[in-house]
């Protein structure tokens, strides 16, 4: 559950998150009727906060939730830009998605691997290298996960 004090003309409103609503200034606000639209992997709503509207970003994918009014963080007090996910990271999300071949394991390690990718390849405070050596071995990961599992498995039934 997110919260945020947010100073609008001179006056201070609270904001918070509960569930699929937002709370604010002790009036609840379901999400689905505020106004939306899809921008990159966020789901943005607009969020009347005083005088202004609010920017409201919520990823369902990785989880989370800001709040940003004229481009600053609420939480942080930094400027704020919604991050995009790259192009290259399609790459990677194919190749978590032939893991959904090896039953429910591999479908597991699939839908793992996509979330971490998102999250990563995503994350602008790693430069553009680390993030793609980090995806690279999510995915290792995952192979040698099934793999191993496998083996287990085969030398447990032939033993």
């Amino acid at each position: 559950m997110a919260a945020w004090s947010v100073v609008v003309d001179g006056q201070v409103h609270q904001v918070r998150s509960k569930g699929a609503s937002l709370i604010i200034d002790g009036e609840k606000t379901k999400l689905k009727d505020l106004m939306s639209r899809k921008e990159g992997i966020y789901k943005v709503y607009q969020v009347p906060v005083g005088g202004k509207t609010a920017q409201c970003y919520v990823n369902t994918w990785v989880g989370g939730m800001k709040l940003a009014i004229d481009g600053i963080d609420c939480a942080t007090g930094a400027a704020f830009t919604p991050p995009e996910m790259p192009k290259w990271a399609y790459v990677f999300m194919v190749i978590h998605c032939l893991n959904f071949l090896n039953g429910a394991l591999g479908a597991l390690l699939a839908i793992v691997g996509i979330m971490a990718t998102i999250s990563i390849s995503s994350n602008t405070r790693l430069s553009v290298p680390v993030r793609i050596l980090l995806d690279i071995a999510m995915v290792a990961v995952c192979i040698i996960v099934v793999f191993a599992v496998a083996f287990a498995l085969a030398s447990a039934l032939y033993s």
